[in-house]
Protein backbone atom coordinates (compact mmCIF):
# COMPACT_ATOMS: atom_id res chain seq x y z
CA UNK A 1 0.00 0.00 0.00
CA UNK A 2 2.82 2.38 0.93
CA UNK A 3 4.62 1.58 -2.33
CA UNK A 4 1.50 2.40 -4.36
CA UNK A 5 1.05 5.65 -2.45
CA UNK A 6 4.70 6.56 -2.97
CA UNK A 7 4.41 5.80 -6.71
CA UNK A 8 1.31 7.97 -6.96
CA UNK A 9 3.13 10.83 -5.23
CA UNK A 10 6.11 10.49 -7.58
CA UNK A 11 3.82 10.54 -10.62
CA UNK A 12 1.97 13.58 -9.30
CA UNK A 13 5.23 15.40 -8.67
CA UNK A 14 6.35 14.54 -12.20
CA UNK A 15 3.14 15.95 -13.67
CA UNK A 16 3.50 19.15 -11.63
CA UNK A 17 7.10 19.56 -12.75
CA UNK A 18 6.08 19.15 -16.39
CA UNK A 19 3.42 21.81 -15.89
CA UNK A 20 5.72 24.24 -14.12
CA UNK A 21 8.80 23.46 -16.23
CA UNK A 22 7.55 22.19 -19.60
CA UNK A 23 9.89 20.26 -21.84
CA UNK A 24 11.67 22.67 -24.15
CA UNK A 25 11.95 21.98 -27.85
CA UNK A 26 15.55 20.99 -28.59
CA UNK A 27 17.76 22.99 -30.90
CA UNK A 28 19.27 21.30 -33.96
CA UNK A 29 22.89 20.27 -34.27
CA UNK A 30 24.84 23.19 -35.72
CA UNK A 31 28.30 22.51 -37.10
CA UNK A 32 31.12 24.89 -36.27
CA UNK A 33 31.57 25.72 -39.94
CA UNK A 34 27.89 26.63 -40.42
CA UNK A 35 27.81 28.63 -37.21
CA UNK A 36 30.90 30.56 -38.23
CA UNK A 37 29.56 31.26 -41.71
CA UNK A 38 26.20 32.53 -40.43
CA UNK A 39 27.68 34.53 -37.55
CA UNK A 40 30.31 36.11 -39.78
CA UNK A 41 27.60 37.29 -42.14
CA UNK A 42 25.62 38.88 -39.28
CA UNK A 43 28.67 40.63 -37.84
CA UNK A 44 29.92 41.97 -41.19
CA UNK A 45 26.50 43.12 -42.37
CA UNK A 46 24.94 44.16 -39.07
CA UNK A 47 22.01 46.57 -39.20
CA UNK A 48 19.40 47.36 -36.61
CA UNK A 49 15.86 46.38 -37.70
CA UNK A 50 15.10 50.05 -38.39
CA UNK A 51 18.27 50.49 -40.47
CA UNK A 52 17.56 47.30 -42.35
CA UNK A 53 14.00 48.21 -43.32
CA UNK A 54 15.07 51.67 -44.47
CA UNK A 55 17.93 50.21 -46.54
CA UNK A 56 15.47 48.08 -48.49
CA UNK A 57 13.52 51.13 -49.63
CA UNK A 58 16.54 52.22 -51.67
CA UNK A 59 15.65 49.58 -54.26
CA UNK A 60 12.03 48.73 -53.46
CA UNK A 61 8.75 50.62 -53.41
CA UNK A 62 6.55 48.31 -51.32
CA UNK A 63 7.92 46.38 -48.34
CA UNK A 64 5.73 43.79 -46.68
CA UNK A 65 6.55 43.32 -43.00
CA UNK A 66 4.94 40.04 -41.96
CA UNK A 67 4.12 39.23 -38.33
CA UNK A 68 2.85 36.22 -36.36
CA UNK A 69 0.22 38.49 -34.71
CA UNK A 70 -0.16 39.96 -31.22
CA UNK A 71 3.58 40.07 -30.43
CA UNK A 72 4.32 43.23 -28.49
CA UNK A 73 7.79 44.13 -29.79
CA UNK A 74 6.78 43.59 -33.43
CA UNK A 75 4.04 46.22 -33.23
CA UNK A 76 6.36 48.53 -31.29
CA UNK A 77 8.95 48.21 -34.06
CA UNK A 78 6.38 49.53 -36.53
CA UNK A 79 5.71 52.46 -34.21
CA UNK A 80 9.45 53.14 -33.91
CA UNK A 81 9.86 53.09 -37.69
CA UNK A 82 7.43 55.96 -38.36
CA UNK A 83 9.84 58.92 -37.91
CA UNK A 84 12.65 57.10 -39.73
CA UNK A 85 10.39 56.28 -42.66
CA UNK A 86 9.31 59.91 -42.98
CA UNK A 87 12.87 61.19 -42.84
CA UNK A 88 13.75 58.78 -45.65
CA UNK A 89 10.87 59.98 -47.84
CA UNK A 90 8.46 57.13 -47.10
CA UNK A 91 5.24 58.79 -46.00
CA UNK A 92 2.86 55.83 -45.89
CA UNK A 93 2.16 52.90 -43.61
CA UNK A 94 -0.48 50.43 -44.76
CA UNK A 95 -1.93 48.17 -42.07
CA UNK A 96 -4.11 45.09 -42.17
CA UNK A 97 -5.67 46.13 -38.87
CA UNK A 98 -8.08 48.82 -40.05
CA UNK A 99 -10.88 49.09 -42.60
CA UNK A 100 -10.45 51.19 -45.71
CA UNK A 101 -14.00 52.46 -45.29
CA UNK A 102 -12.69 54.34 -42.23
CA UNK A 103 -9.85 56.06 -44.09
CA UNK A 104 -11.43 59.49 -43.80
CA UNK A 105 -11.63 58.97 -40.03
CA UNK A 106 -7.99 57.84 -39.89
CA UNK A 107 -6.86 60.90 -41.86
CA UNK A 108 -8.95 63.11 -39.57
CA UNK A 109 -7.47 61.45 -36.48
CA UNK A 110 -3.86 61.94 -37.58
CA UNK A 111 -4.27 65.56 -38.66
CA UNK A 112 -6.34 66.84 -35.71
CA UNK A 113 -4.93 69.41 -33.28
CA UNK A 114 -5.70 67.11 -30.34
CA UNK A 115 -5.54 63.33 -30.25
CA UNK A 116 -9.00 61.76 -30.16
CA UNK A 117 -8.63 58.43 -28.36
CA UNK A 118 -12.36 57.71 -28.67
CA UNK A 119 -12.10 57.97 -32.45
CA UNK A 120 -9.07 55.64 -32.44
CA UNK A 121 -11.09 53.12 -30.42
CA UNK A 122 -14.00 53.48 -32.86
CA UNK A 123 -11.76 52.78 -35.85
CA UNK A 124 -10.24 49.76 -34.15
CA UNK A 125 -13.61 48.40 -32.99
CA UNK A 126 -14.99 48.67 -36.52
CA UNK A 127 -12.05 46.64 -37.81
CA UNK A 128 -12.80 43.88 -35.31
CA UNK A 129 -13.89 44.13 -31.66
CA UNK A 130 -11.62 41.21 -30.77
CA UNK A 131 -8.52 43.16 -31.83
CA UNK A 132 -8.64 45.99 -29.32
CA UNK A 133 -4.98 45.83 -28.40
CA UNK A 134 -3.26 48.94 -27.12
CA UNK A 135 -0.10 48.58 -29.20
CA UNK A 136 -2.02 48.41 -32.49
CA UNK A 137 -4.11 51.44 -31.49
CA UNK A 138 -0.92 53.25 -30.49
CA UNK A 139 0.24 53.14 -34.11
CA UNK A 140 -2.22 56.01 -34.62
CA UNK A 141 -1.01 57.81 -31.50
CA UNK A 142 2.62 57.53 -32.62
CA UNK A 143 1.80 58.86 -36.08
CA UNK A 144 -0.25 61.70 -34.57
CA UNK A 145 2.57 62.61 -32.17
CA UNK A 146 5.03 62.70 -35.05
CA UNK A 147 2.76 64.81 -37.25
CA UNK A 148 2.38 67.32 -34.41
CA UNK A 149 6.13 67.97 -34.54
CA UNK A 150 6.15 68.78 -38.26
CA UNK A 151 5.99 72.34 -39.62
CA UNK A 152 2.44 73.53 -40.21
CA UNK A 153 2.54 73.20 -44.00
CA UNK A 154 4.65 70.01 -44.10
CA UNK A 155 3.30 66.82 -45.55
CA UNK A 156 1.82 64.58 -42.87
CA UNK A 157 2.65 60.93 -42.29
CA UNK A 158 -0.24 58.73 -43.29
CA UNK A 159 -1.59 55.43 -41.95
CA UNK A 160 -3.86 53.63 -44.42
CA UNK A 161 -6.31 50.94 -43.39
CA UNK A 162 -6.14 48.22 -46.01
CA UNK A 163 -8.86 45.81 -45.01
CA UNK A 164 -12.39 45.36 -46.19
CA UNK A 165 -15.29 45.41 -43.77
CA UNK A 166 -16.42 42.10 -42.27
CA UNK A 167 -19.59 41.17 -40.40
CA UNK A 168 -19.28 37.94 -38.41
CA UNK A 169 -22.82 38.19 -37.03
CA UNK A 170 -23.90 36.05 -40.02
CA UNK A 171 -21.90 33.09 -38.70
CA UNK A 172 -23.90 31.27 -36.05
CA UNK A 173 -22.67 27.67 -36.48
CA UNK A 174 -19.52 25.87 -37.61
CA UNK A 175 -21.37 24.86 -40.77
CA UNK A 176 -21.93 28.53 -41.60
CA UNK A 177 -18.15 29.03 -41.94
CA UNK A 178 -18.15 26.51 -44.81
CA UNK A 179 -21.19 28.00 -46.53
CA UNK A 180 -20.06 30.22 -49.45
CA UNK A 181 -23.30 32.20 -49.48
CA UNK A 182 -23.06 33.05 -45.80
CA UNK A 183 -19.37 33.92 -46.07
CA UNK A 184 -20.18 36.33 -48.90
CA UNK A 185 -22.28 38.23 -46.37
CA UNK A 186 -19.44 38.14 -43.88
CA UNK A 187 -16.93 39.56 -46.36
CA UNK A 188 -19.17 42.00 -48.19
CA UNK A 189 -16.16 43.67 -49.86
CA UNK A 190 -15.02 40.39 -51.40
CA UNK A 191 -11.85 38.35 -50.78
CA UNK A 192 -9.71 40.12 -48.20
CA UNK A 193 -6.33 39.75 -49.91
CA UNK A 194 -7.63 41.06 -53.22
CA UNK A 195 -9.29 44.00 -51.46
CA UNK A 196 -6.09 44.91 -49.59
CA UNK A 197 -4.02 44.61 -52.76
CA UNK A 198 -6.48 46.90 -54.58
CA UNK A 199 -6.06 49.52 -51.83
CA UNK A 200 -2.27 49.31 -52.15
CA UNK A 201 -2.57 49.82 -55.89
CA UNK A 202 -4.96 52.75 -55.51
CA UNK A 203 -3.32 54.54 -52.57
CA UNK A 204 0.37 53.92 -53.28
CA UNK A 205 1.26 52.47 -56.69
CA UNK A 206 -1.02 54.69 -58.79
CA UNK A 207 0.28 57.70 -56.86
CA UNK A 208 3.89 56.48 -57.31
CA UNK A 209 4.34 56.42 -53.55
CA UNK A 210 6.44 54.07 -51.43
CA UNK A 211 4.87 52.33 -48.45
CA UNK A 212 5.59 49.94 -45.62
CA UNK A 213 2.86 47.29 -45.34
CA UNK A 214 2.36 45.72 -41.91
CA UNK A 215 0.25 42.57 -41.83
CA UNK A 216 0.10 38.95 -40.82
CA UNK A 217 2.81 37.01 -42.62
CA UNK A 218 0.34 34.92 -44.62
CA UNK A 219 -0.87 38.08 -46.38
CA UNK A 220 2.69 39.34 -46.90
CA UNK A 221 4.05 36.62 -49.20
CA UNK A 222 5.33 37.94 -52.50
CA UNK A 223 7.19 35.22 -54.42
CA UNK A 224 6.34 32.42 -51.98
CA UNK A 225 3.10 30.51 -52.60
CA UNK A 226 1.39 29.31 -49.43
CA UNK A 227 0.46 25.60 -49.48
CA UNK A 228 -2.95 24.27 -48.49
CA UNK A 229 -2.52 21.00 -46.60
CA UNK A 230 -5.24 18.49 -45.71
CA UNK A 231 -4.43 17.54 -42.13
CA UNK A 232 -6.73 14.50 -41.88
CA UNK A 233 -5.63 13.00 -45.18
CA UNK A 234 -2.05 14.21 -44.72
CA UNK A 235 -1.65 15.49 -48.25
CA UNK A 236 -0.77 18.66 -50.11
CA UNK A 237 -3.84 20.10 -51.83
CA UNK A 238 -2.76 23.18 -53.77
CA UNK A 239 -0.91 26.47 -53.61
CA UNK A 240 -2.52 29.79 -52.75
CA UNK A 241 -1.30 32.31 -55.31
CA UNK A 242 -3.55 35.27 -54.55
CA UNK A 243 -2.35 36.56 -51.21
CA UNK A 244 -2.05 40.34 -50.97
CA UNK A 245 1.71 40.23 -51.53
CA UNK A 246 1.41 37.72 -54.39
CA UNK A 247 -0.97 40.05 -56.20
CA UNK A 248 1.31 43.04 -55.79
CA UNK A 249 4.38 41.00 -56.84
CA UNK A 250 2.56 39.94 -60.02
CA UNK A 251 2.06 43.64 -60.75
CA UNK A 252 5.44 45.19 -59.85
CA UNK A 253 7.84 42.25 -59.49
CA UNK A 254 11.07 42.89 -57.59
CA UNK A 255 9.96 46.36 -56.58
CA UNK A 256 8.35 44.62 -53.58
CA UNK A 257 9.77 42.19 -51.01
CA UNK A 258 8.76 40.21 -47.92
CA UNK A 259 10.50 40.71 -44.57
CA UNK A 260 9.64 38.10 -41.94
CA UNK A 261 9.48 38.99 -38.25
CA UNK A 262 11.03 36.07 -36.35
CA UNK A 263 8.31 33.83 -34.95
CA UNK A 264 7.22 30.17 -34.97
CA UNK A 265 6.06 28.30 -38.04
CA UNK A 266 3.17 25.80 -38.06
CA UNK A 267 4.30 22.18 -37.74
CA UNK A 268 4.50 19.83 -40.71
CA UNK A 269 1.21 18.05 -40.02
CA UNK A 270 -0.82 20.47 -37.91
CA UNK A 271 -1.38 24.18 -38.46
CA UNK A 272 -2.23 24.78 -34.80
CA UNK A 273 1.09 23.41 -33.52
CA UNK A 274 4.16 25.65 -33.57
CA UNK A 275 7.76 24.75 -34.35
CA UNK A 276 10.96 26.76 -34.61
CA UNK A 277 11.30 28.57 -37.95
CA UNK A 278 14.10 27.21 -40.16
CA UNK A 279 14.29 24.17 -37.86
CA UNK A 280 15.70 26.27 -35.02
CA UNK A 281 19.02 27.14 -36.69
CA UNK A 282 18.51 30.89 -36.31
CA UNK A 283 17.32 30.52 -32.72
CA UNK A 284 20.38 28.49 -31.75
CA UNK A 285 22.73 30.82 -33.60
CA UNK A 286 21.38 34.06 -32.18
CA UNK A 287 21.36 32.93 -28.55
CA UNK A 288 25.17 32.66 -28.70
CA UNK A 289 25.88 35.84 -30.67
CA UNK A 290 27.15 38.91 -28.81
CA UNK A 291 24.27 41.07 -27.56
CA UNK A 292 25.58 44.09 -29.47
CA UNK A 293 24.47 42.39 -32.69
CA UNK A 294 20.85 42.02 -31.51
CA UNK A 295 18.21 42.89 -32.50
CA UNK A 296 19.16 42.62 -36.16
CA UNK A 297 17.76 42.76 -39.67
CA UNK A 298 19.41 40.88 -42.52
CA UNK A 299 18.98 39.58 -46.06
CA UNK A 300 18.03 35.98 -46.78
CA UNK A 301 18.33 35.89 -50.57
CA UNK A 302 21.91 35.48 -51.72
CA UNK A 303 23.28 34.92 -48.20
CA UNK A 304 24.33 31.89 -46.10
CA UNK A 305 20.81 31.97 -44.57
CA UNK A 306 19.12 31.24 -47.90
CA UNK A 307 19.53 27.44 -47.75
CA UNK A 308 18.36 26.98 -44.15
CA UNK A 309 15.80 24.12 -44.03
CA UNK A 310 12.20 23.87 -42.93
CA UNK A 311 11.24 20.20 -43.34
CA UNK A 312 9.43 20.18 -39.99
CA UNK A 313 7.07 22.96 -41.08
CA UNK A 314 3.79 22.99 -42.93
CA UNK A 315 5.31 25.59 -45.25
CA UNK A 316 7.43 22.95 -47.01
CA UNK A 317 4.45 21.06 -48.51
CA UNK A 318 4.37 21.18 -52.30
CA UNK A 319 8.04 22.16 -52.57
CA UNK A 320 10.81 19.75 -53.55
CA UNK A 321 13.56 21.71 -51.85
CA UNK A 322 11.89 24.18 -49.51
CA UNK A 323 14.25 26.54 -47.72
CA UNK A 324 14.21 29.94 -46.04
CA UNK A 325 15.13 31.65 -49.31
CA UNK A 326 11.91 30.39 -50.87
CA UNK A 327 9.91 31.80 -47.97
CA UNK A 328 11.10 35.38 -47.56
CA UNK A 329 13.60 37.96 -48.77
CA UNK A 330 14.58 39.50 -45.44
CA UNK A 331 14.48 38.66 -41.75
CA UNK A 332 14.28 40.50 -38.43
CA UNK A 333 15.38 38.84 -35.21
CA UNK A 334 14.80 40.61 -31.90
CA UNK A 335 15.02 38.14 -29.03
CA UNK A 336 14.54 34.44 -28.11
CA UNK A 337 10.98 33.14 -28.48
CA UNK A 338 10.91 32.36 -24.75
CA UNK A 339 11.21 36.11 -24.07
CA UNK A 340 8.25 37.13 -26.22
CA UNK A 341 5.38 39.06 -24.68
CA UNK A 342 1.93 39.65 -26.08
CA UNK A 343 0.13 42.91 -26.67
CA UNK A 344 -2.21 44.35 -24.03
CA UNK A 345 -5.94 44.94 -24.31
CA UNK A 346 -6.70 48.67 -24.34
CA UNK A 347 -8.44 49.76 -21.12
CA UNK A 348 -12.16 50.27 -21.54
CA UNK A 349 -12.13 48.99 -25.14
CA UNK A 350 -14.70 46.34 -24.27
CA UNK A 351 -17.49 47.64 -22.03
CA UNK A 352 -21.13 47.05 -21.24
CA UNK A 353 -22.25 49.39 -24.03
CA UNK A 354 -20.52 47.38 -26.79
CA UNK A 355 -20.52 43.92 -25.18
CA UNK A 356 -23.35 42.44 -27.28
CA UNK A 357 -21.92 43.71 -30.56
CA UNK A 358 -18.49 42.33 -29.66
CA UNK A 359 -20.00 38.91 -28.96
CA UNK A 360 -21.90 38.93 -32.25
CA UNK A 361 -18.70 39.77 -34.13
CA UNK A 362 -16.80 36.75 -32.80
CA UNK A 363 -15.51 34.56 -35.62
CA UNK A 364 -15.98 31.54 -33.36
CA UNK A 365 -19.62 30.39 -33.21
CA UNK A 366 -18.98 28.70 -29.87
CA UNK A 367 -18.08 32.07 -28.36
CA UNK A 368 -21.36 33.75 -29.29
CA UNK A 369 -22.97 33.44 -25.86
CA UNK A 370 -24.96 36.63 -25.39
CA UNK A 371 -24.76 36.19 -21.62
CA UNK A 372 -20.96 36.51 -21.64
CA UNK A 373 -19.89 39.21 -19.24
CA UNK A 374 -17.47 42.02 -20.03
CA UNK A 375 -14.92 40.29 -17.81
CA UNK A 376 -15.29 37.01 -19.72
CA UNK A 377 -14.85 38.81 -23.05
CA UNK A 378 -11.75 40.60 -21.81
CA UNK A 379 -10.29 37.36 -20.49
CA UNK A 380 -10.85 35.63 -23.85
CA UNK A 381 -9.18 38.44 -25.82
CA UNK A 382 -6.25 38.50 -23.41
CA UNK A 383 -5.74 34.73 -23.71
CA UNK A 384 -5.17 35.04 -27.45
CA UNK A 385 -2.23 37.37 -26.74
CA UNK A 386 -0.64 35.29 -23.98
CA UNK A 387 2.61 34.59 -25.80
CA UNK A 388 4.44 33.45 -22.70
CA UNK A 389 1.99 30.57 -22.46
CA UNK A 390 1.74 29.91 -26.19
CA UNK A 391 5.53 29.86 -26.62
CA UNK A 392 6.42 28.14 -23.34
CA UNK A 393 7.98 25.15 -25.12
CA UNK A 394 10.58 27.31 -26.86
CA UNK A 395 13.98 28.25 -25.55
Amino acid sequence: MKKKLLLAVVILIGILLLFLYPRKEPFPALSNSMRQELETYIVKNYKTPEEYVLSKFKSHDIIFLGEYHRIKHDVELVQDLIPFLYEDGVYNLGIEFACYEDQDKIDQLLSAKTYNESLAYEIQFNFWPWWGYQEYIDIYKTAWDFNQQLPKDARKFRVVGLNGNSDWSYVKTEEDRNNPEIMKNVFKDGPGDQFMADVIIKEFLQKEEKALIFSGINHAYTKYKQPIYHEKEKRFVRFVDDRMGNIIYDKIGERCITIFLHSPWPSKDKFSEDVYPAEGVIDKLMIKIDEKFKPVGFDIKGTPFEKLPGKNSLWQHGYNNFNLGAYCDGYIYTKPLSKYKGVELAPGFINENNRIEAIQQSANPKAKRLNMTVEELIDSIKKSANMQKRFKKFR
